[in-house]
Formats: C-alpha cells, structure tokens, sequence
C-alpha cells in the first residue's frame, strides 16, 4: 500500500509538473493578416504535447499532431491571390480555436535595416500631403514587429516571451504615421500589380549590420573572430557592465555636484551609453535572434533592407571597411534565404544617401581626397548587388541631407525599391536602374565617361549649389593621385569631366564621398551610381556621431 502511494505520488507529480500549454500561434498570426500566394504556406505553433491541430483555410484542411514539446507545424498547399476577406481557423483537439478573421493571400515582403527604413513622415515627401489624403487601401497592410529588441539565443521554439502588443492593420499614409520607405514600396506594387500587399516591419534603429546575422553564420569566419568573441563576452557580461556604468553615473554626478558647490566650472564630460559593450543592437545576432528567428520559414515574396549607417559611422566595433561589410551582407543574405528556406530570396537594398556627421556644420571644405565611411559602404553596397543573384540596388545619393541622417524624402527610395521589385519579380515592363558607369576614354585632358541603363539619355537635375546644366560631385587625378573638384557636363552619351589644375587626368570619381550635391540622371529621372575609376587606397576616414564625441 505504501509503495503504490509513493507511485502514484510519483505520477500526479510529473502531470501536475507538465507545461499546461494553451493553443498559441507565433504573433505573426492574426486577423487582417496577408498569407504569400503560390507557394506552399507554414502555419506554426504550440499546444498539449500529443494533441491533435488542425488548419483551416480557403477549403483546405490540414492535421497534425504537437510533438512532446508541444510544438506543432503544418504547411498549406500554394494559394491564389485572392482580395476575398476569409478565415483562418486553428483548432485543437482539447477543444481550443483560434479563429483569424479578414486574412487576404498575395504578397508579403519583410522589410528591415536601422531608422531609415523605420522613419516616419509620409506627408514631408514630395508628394506626400497630398498621398496622406489618401484613403485607407485595404489590400495594403502591415505588421510592425514590437517586442523585445534583442535576444542571446534564437527565439524559435516557445511563445511566452513575446508580448504581443501590435496587430496586422490597414495601412494609409495619414493612418500610421510610420515607416514611410515601405509605405510608398508597398502602395507603389500594389497599385500596379492589383495584388493584395503585407508588409513585416521589422527595423531597429542605430543597428549594427551584426545584430541581423546569425551567431552561427560568422563564428568559424576568421576575419569576424574578434568581433564573435566580443559579442559572446558583452551578452554575458551585460548586467555587469550596466552596473559599472550606472557607479560611473553616480561617481560623476556626485564630482560635479561638489564642484557646484564650490563655485567651480564643471566641465568634465557625462558618461554615456551609446557604447558597444552596452549597446545589444551593436552585437552579432541579437536582433536576427528576436525579430527574424521567430519568424521561421514563413512564406514572404522578398526584403528590402535600408541599413549601413551605423556600419559607416564606425560604431560598436563593427564591420566598417568596404570589404567587411561586403563579406557580412553575403553572409546575412545566405542565413535569411536558409530560415526562409528559399535560395533566390530577392534582396533588395538602399544605397546610403549623401551625409556627413563633421561637413555639415561647415568646419571644413569637402575633400574629394577623402572618402569616408559613407562611400565606403556604398562601394560594398553595389558589389554585393552586382555580384550576388537575385539582389538589387535603389540610388538614393541624390536625395541625401548633408545636416540630416534622415533624409525626409523617402518617396523616392520606397519607389525605387519598388521599381525593381516590378521589374524583376512581377515581370514588368518598368526602369529600374539609374546610370551606371561603362568606360571612359581620355582625351586632349579631359576624361569622357561612358555610361550604360541611359534609357533615352543622359542629363543633369536641379540641384542647390550646381549651376544649371553642370553636373556637380565629379573629380580627377592626376598621376600623383591627388584628387581635385572637377568641371562636368553632359555631351551627348557620355560625360565630359576635365580641371585646369590636372592637366594629364589618370583617374574620375562620381559622388565619391560622404557628402557632395550629385545631380545626374537619366532620361527616366532615376540617379547615377556613385563610382570610381581608380583602385588605389582609399582615405577612409569613419565619421562618428555626437554620441561617441569626435
């Protein structure tokens, strides 16, 4: 009698100790939400171990049963597009239903990068007070990603930690007041293929290029080592490091309180925090961990990526040169296109707009000299979409601000994006590519640039402080490879770049540093790619921020 109670103790404790998981669906689910047509659909969550799932959706009916750590995935065959509000209904056998209401099939695109891709004000782009009049588009909706904004590990199994706090929702400009780069990418393609559009919000601001790779992808890559090795350290060491600061805080407030009370001037500097053993946006994984694990292998058509400044401005130890950045673009594109389980993913990235953290403030004369981190980055920007399949470019250095990091015009960038998005995935008929540079020949002097994607021609745009019918952000070099600001002009299909201070031009650059006032196009209004013709060591001075002093 005693050791049957002592058994029976035994096995009321393993089911009383047992998870009691209620059926959950990772919070990409729910109602309004857009499901990707015409390829197979993962539908994913948690409930009892053993209990059988089933998945509803458009007269499809899909079964299994959770595993014994309750997780449970079903995929539902390709769908066609369809604007038909209908209902997603996941039911369990223990009598638990989740019932997602308006749920539309088309196209979902995830769109992700730091601030730029996250900024607001529609109604400051041109065109925009007009667009935020607009009403709401019903077959254009959103989903923005507002949980937690880093992880140690890859949050892919279990549910508990995210606080769900936003929903899918129509999106119009006047509406949301976020997000500009994708609200104009996502209305332009859903205005000219009719389809209906969602769009996955998942920007971090002041991020890294790091944060969105994978630990796993870069930690056996040698030239990451140092920088793997730091990220391990500073995500174990966080709550000693923020402790340490916030005694630095107090030690400082309490000097410059005791000088205060002297009658002395305090001018010693406040400690601050935007500093890469603090920062969890600076370090390798951690927001690929958060936002783009749970994510798994959902069904989305493509991404487009607006990211690089921080990598441009040198902060947290990150890949600041032109070929590490390149080398971690590849990598986060390769490790995305494996969690969505699709090899040609299209990737589609923003080239870093004109800026300068030091020029702005008028301190010193542009150096042509001097690259800067914002060229640098761009440089690696255009290999990774010359070089990489499947990927493309949006130019947006014409629209740049040399004394804001946001540039408030984000029309054209969200446009552009969708450009090539139009032409390479939907198949149409649309310009995407703006002049980019072919050859050049030197000539009694001057330097005769040879351009390809014309599309009807070449011709100089208005621009602030370029003389009408000038070309501004061009220069040469002589044999001493010393670069000076040069005189340019269209001449039929080609560029005409020439200076009375070189007489014997060896070299030509376009846009080729962190601020200049670019103003070439096409005939089809799209910008020229920043380049260089020579490939000699670059200056490469990292601007920084006020936050980390100069």
């Amino acid at each position: 009698m005693k050791k049957s109670m002592v058994a029976w103790v035994g096995v009321l404790s393993v089911f009383f100790c047992m998870p009691c998981r209620a059926l959950d669906m990772c919070w990409i689910f729910g109602s309004g939400m857009v499901l990707q047509a015409e390829r197979p659909v993962p539908v994913w969550g948690q409930a009892q171990p053993g209990e059988e799932v089933s998945v509803v959706f458009a007269g499809q009916v899909k079964t299994t049963k959770a595993g014994k750590d309750g997780e449970w995935s079903v995929k539902l065959d390709p769908l066609a597009v369809s604007a038909e509000p209908r209902e997603l209904i996941v039911s369990a056998s223990g009598a638990s239903r989740l019932t997602f209401k308006d749920v539309l099939v088309g196209d979902v695109w995830l769109c992700s990068g730091q601030s730029n891709m996250a900024q607001p004000a529609v109604d400051k782009a041109t065109g925009g007070a007009e667009e935020a009049k607009k009403p709401i588009n019903p077959l254009l909706r959103s989903f923005n990603i507002a949980y937690n904004e880093w992880a140690a590990e890859p949050h892919t199994k279990n549910f508990a930690w995210e606080k769900k706090v936003t929903n899918w929702f129509d999106w119009g400009a006047h509406g949301t007041k976020i997000s500009a780069v994708p609200y104009y990418f996502g209305a332009m393609l859903q205005r000219e293929t009719g389809r209906p559009i969602g769009l996955i919000l998942s920007p971090v601001g002041a991020s890294n290029a790091e944060s969105w790779v994978p630990m796993k992808a870069v930690e056996t890559v040698p030239e990451f080592a140092q920088l793997v090795a730091n990220s391990k350290h500073w995500i174990t060491n966080l709550p000693n490091a923020r402790q340490a600061f916030n005694a630095e805080g107090a030690a400082w407030e309490a000097r410059k309180k005791e000088a205060e009370a002297k009658g002395q001037k305090f001018k010693e500097r406040q400690p601050h925090d935007f500093r890469a053993d603090l920062v969890p946006r600076f370090w390798i994984g951690t927001l690929y961990n958060a936002r783009i694990a749970p994510l798994r292998n959902l069904a989305i058509k493509g991404v487009i990526w607006y990211q690089g400044e921080n990598n441009a401005a040198g902060h947290g130890q990150c890949a600041k040169d032109g070929p590490g950045y390149e080398r971690l673009m590849r990598v986060l594109i390769e490790s995305w296109r494996q969690q969505f389980e699709q090899p040609d993913l299209p990737f589609y990235q923003v080239q870093l707009s004109m800026f300068n953290w030091d020029d702005f403030a008028g301190r010193r004369p542009r150096d042509p000299n001097v690259a800067g981190g914002w060229s640098v980055i761009r440089e690696a920007q255009e290999r990774v979409a010359k070089t990489v399949p499947h990927t493309g470019l949006a130019i947006s250095v014409d629209i740049g601000s040399k004394a804001n990091i946001h540039p408030p015009n984000k029309r054209p960038v969200g446009e552009r994006l969708a450009r090539l998005a139009l032409r390479d995935v939907y198949g149409k008929d649309v310009v995407a590519d703006g002049p980019a540079y072919a050859s050049h020949t030197i000539k009694e002097g001057k330097v005769h640039v040879r351009f390809k994607n014309l599309h009807g021609g070449l011709k100089a745009g208005a621009r602030d402080g370029v003389p009408a019918g000038k070309l501004g952000g061009f220069a040469v070099a002589g044999a001493d490879r010393k670069f000076v600001w040069a005189d340019a002009v269209v001449e039929g299909d080609e560029v005409v770049v020439g200076s009375a201070q070189v007489s014997n031009p060896v070299a030509v650059r376009y846009g080729f540093i962190q601020y200049q006032d670019v103003n070439l196009y096409n005939a089809a209004g799209l910008p020229a790619v920043p380049f260089r013709t020579d490939d000699w060591p670059l200056v490469e001075e990292q601007a920084k921020g006020p936050a980390e002093g100069r």
